[in-house]
């Protein structure tokens, strides 16, 4: 397997830097001033200014590339649910004759990567994962084997997140942990390195856990490869070390005050890029689907 090479990371998150819903569409329209966001949700707000972020100073041979084999993949554990509860809770107060119908492209599943791809002109595989907490994760992962089967020349890999309203009222309710992490990362990524890249996917590794949360042991060869010269792990506190993973790692765990939801595995990619080691894997786990998800990485030279 050739890896996948990380060259820009574009990113936006609620609460940080000013960033608040209401700010979205100001923020939004520096990036796309001929684009107006009045009916646009804020996930694909969200997404769109992450996006635009990393191909604002695109070089010219990537805007040429736009028109080819240009993917857009992203991950999400919600998707569009919260648009969807607020289209659906005003056609069944006020009547389906008083629903906006511009609103009605915000409830599609894919909504934000679709967008994406028409806002910035990218021709090449569109594709949406949900795969909870591992949707970043696997959105990485579904890159790097799209890249080697020769899917995908170049992309627009990451994942966005605005969690539904209902939830938030729970967020602070036993759990010391639910602090949601609202927002959007993209990344740059190509099957050809550039002298400014920042990582490399070098292994992509998806596992599920049987119904007793224990490791299948078809996968036990396959995952003990997986850990060959690498130094860190960074994972969610509740990932299982058990599953053959070297005791001796440096592991950093993403702050336990965050819910990552699909973007689980953005903290611990941020902390890889700030070590002071050079291979590492990040991890991220959904616990009721019993999946985790591995990213095996080596840093880049920028």
């Amino acid at each position: 397997m050739k890896p996948l090479f990380i060259h820009r990371k574009g990113e936006v998150f609620l609460g940080r830097d000013g960033i608040t819903v209401e700010t979205l569409p100001a923020e939004f329209q520096k990036l796309f001033p001929e684009i107006s966001p009045k009916y646009i949700d804020p996930l694909s707000l969200l997404a769109g200014i992450a996006a635009g972020g990393v191909l604002n100073s695109a070089a010219p041979q990537e805007i040429t590339e736009r028109g080819r084999d240009f993917a857009v993949i992203v991950g999400s554990a919600f998707g569009a649910i919260d648009s969807t509860i607020d289209f659906d809770s005003q056609a069944l107060s006020k009547g389906p004759n008083a629903v906006n119908p511009m609103d009605f492209p915000n409830t599609v599943a894919n909504a934000a990567g679709s967008r994406i791809g028409i806002w910035l002109q990218l021709k090449g595989p569109n594709v949406t994962l949900t795969n909870g907490g591992t949707s970043f994760i696997d959105a990485i992962g579904f890159a790097f084997e799209g890249t080697n089967d020769g899917l995908i020349k170049r992309c627009l890999v990451g994942s966005a997140e605005k969690v539904p309203g209902f939830l938030k009222p729970f967020s602070n309710q036993g759990d010391p942990s639910p602090d949601f992490s609202e927002g959007a990362c993209f990344l740059l990524a190509s099957g050809e390195e550039e002298a400014n890249s920042l990582f490399r996917v070098e292994d992509y590794f998806g596992i599920q856990l049987k119904p007793d949360f224990s490791f299948p042991a078809v996968f036990h060869e396959r995952f003990q490869k997986f850990w060959e010269g690498v130094e860190w792990l960074g994972c969610p506190e509740e990932t299982p070390t058990g599953l053959s993973i070297p005791k001796n790692l440096v592991r950093v765990a993403p702050h336990s005050r965050v819910l990552e939801l699909g973007l689980g595995g953005f903290e611990s990619l941020n902390a890889f890029l700030s070590a002071p080691q050079s291979c590492g894997v990040v991890a991220a786990g959904s616990k009721n689907e019993r999946k985790y998800s591995f990213i095996k990485l080596k840093k880049g030279r920028g």
